[in-house]
């Protein structure tokens, strides 16, 4: 699509003079949520995710905005000590790489706003329209989305298996295609809890009936390479 460039698990998007970094689902404070249920895992998907973002930014340099396609922090209905740390850690790391932050807001968030209260270069919003792009978490449908022609949704955390006839590997991916006159992007989940899920095999809870088979695989590489697999339902 004109006007998108992918970058590792993320998107630029240039319109209008105008840079957005586009951030997929970030889930901060699951290593806590883990630990809390008796499974112990090392707390440090956050430091981790600061060095991607490094590259991320040392590849592109700074933008307008960032827009992050919510589920934000990982606990619904309450806020963890992980989460509170974590969502401010990453806002004072953007607030030096743009201008704004977006957040659209995700099934997860519903206790966001008591943390960026103060935060001035933040908002949190249903959905955001830019341009011709509108960006939208991807569980809830809402109208004003309709006059949108490019719609970039999160929620889904695809991802695919591939095998080379021996053993089958798991892939973080974009899904690019069509629904109605709409060019949608499906953009994978930023953090590194778990791949996602393969939507040849799971429904992956999007509001819209998506054919998603029809739709192309492109998939998370390393160094922030991103390879065109092509048709979903073409592939082994």
């Amino acid at each position: 699509m004109k006007g998108i460039e992918y970058v590792g698990k993320c998107l630029l998007i240039k319109e209008r003079g105008e840079r957005i970094l586009v951030v997929g689902d970030l889930h901060l404070g699951y290593e806590e949520s883990l630990n809390r249920t008796g499974v112990y895992v090392s707390r440090e998907m956050f430091k981790e995710m600061i060095k991607y973002l490094d590259g991320v930014f040392a590849k592109i340099g700074e933008v307008d905005r960032v827009v992050l396609l919510g589920d934000v922090k990982h606990v619904f209905g309450g806020v963890l000590r992980d989460e509170w740390n974590g969502v401010l850690g990453l806002f004072e790391y953007l607030e030096e790489k743009c201008e704004e932050i977006l957040i659209v807001k995700g099934n997860h968030d519903g206790v966001l706003e008591p943390i960026i209260r103060g935060k001035s270069k933040v908002r949190l919003l249903d959905y955001y329209i830019w341009g011709e792009y509108c960006f939208v978490h991807g569980d809830k449908k809402f109208g004003g989305m309709e006059k949108s022609k490019v719609w970039v949704m999160g929620h889904a955390h695809p991802a695919v298996k591939i095998s080379d006839g021996v053993k089958v590997e798991k892939y973080k991916c974009f899904l690019v295609g069509r629904w109605k006159r709409k060019d949608v992007v499906v953009v994978p989940s930023f953090f590194e809890g778990n791949e996602g899920s393969d939507p040849r095999e799971n429904d992956l809870g999007l509001a819209w009936d998506l054919n998603l088979k029809r739709f192309n695989v492109r998939i998370v590489g390393e160094n922030l390479e991103v390879l065109d697999f092509g048709e979903l339902g073409k592939l082994n």
